[in-house]
């Protein structure tokens, strides 16, 4: 690496670590939503996963999720051959997509890394300033949102509001950290650290406008498991298709 490029990727870690975010919301709640979506078998994704990393330890108001797309699997990256994402689904290529089908602001597309923000907004998922920028706006969400998990699985959610734009009511599952001995394909040899890697994502209820209280039941958490909650509106009506995002938490326990 060049003395410039060292330079310029100090000042973004100094950044990270010194920016004080305006407009922040009251204690215990989530002020942003991350949603980075990336792939083990992607070269270029290890630096957007060290940012979400830095943002998970550092912002307690910023819900950061990690969804691994499906349609690096197949490729095969010469004498390295083909690696297989080992938490990739197919599902949370759709959810790329679906959002790909909204207005976003930003860079817009299918591709990886890519980190969305509240539903509304795409970028580059290693651009630690762009990142920095979004942090740094008041909250898009307009919900009061809570979740408390017991140690037998059973979740209780509370959402609140004068929002009456109807949205799915999502909970799910992830895993907080996972270290990767990545040995074929575009990242070969290298050694990946994952955090908050999503799981499980299943609709468990709606939102109309209307305090609401879900009850739910999940697998009971081990010590590296949690989950999280959020309300996002459907872009078009009978389509669970991804929109903005109007609340959410992480789950706390109860």
């Amino acid at each position: 690496m060049s003395l410039r490029a060292t330079f310029f990727r100090f000042v973004a870690v100094v950044t990270m670590a010194t920016i004080t975010a305006p407009g922040a919301t009251a204690e215990g709640e989530t002020k942003h939503v991350f949603e980075l979506f990336t792939s083990q078998g992607c070269y270029s994704c290890p630096p957007a996963e060290e940012l979400l990393v830095r943002i998970i330890k550092q912002y307690d108001d910023i819900l950061a999720l990690e969804y691994h797309v499906d349609y690096w699997d197949s490729l095969v990256y010469g004498a390295a051959g083909q690696w297989k994402d080992p938490f990739s689904s197919p599902k949370y290529s759709q959810r790329q997509r679906d959002y790909n089908q909204l207005r976003l602001e930003g860079r817009t597309g299918v591709y990886t890394p890519q980190i969305v923000v509240d539903g509304a907004y795409a970028f580059v998922g290693s651009k630690s300033m762009k990142a920095q920028s979004q942090m740094s706006k008041d909250s898009r969400l307009t919900l009061t949102t809570s979740a408390e998990v017991s140690a037998d699985g059973r979740v209780r959610i509370e959402i609140a509001g004068d929002d009456r734009t109807q949205a799915d009511v999502w909970l799910v599952s992830y895993d907080k950290e996972h270290v990767t001995k990545v040995t074929a394909g575009e990242n070969m040899g290298k050694k990946l650290k994952n955090a908050n890697v999503v799981r499980k994502f299943e609709s468990i209820g709606r939102w109309r406008g209307e305090p609401l209280v879900i009850e739910s039941k999940i697998e009971p958490l081990t010590d590296n498991q949690n989950c999280a909650v959020l309300v996002q509106a459907f872009s078009h009506a009978g389509r669970r298709v991804a929109g903005p995002i109007l609340g959410a938490a992480d789950c706390t326990a109860a």
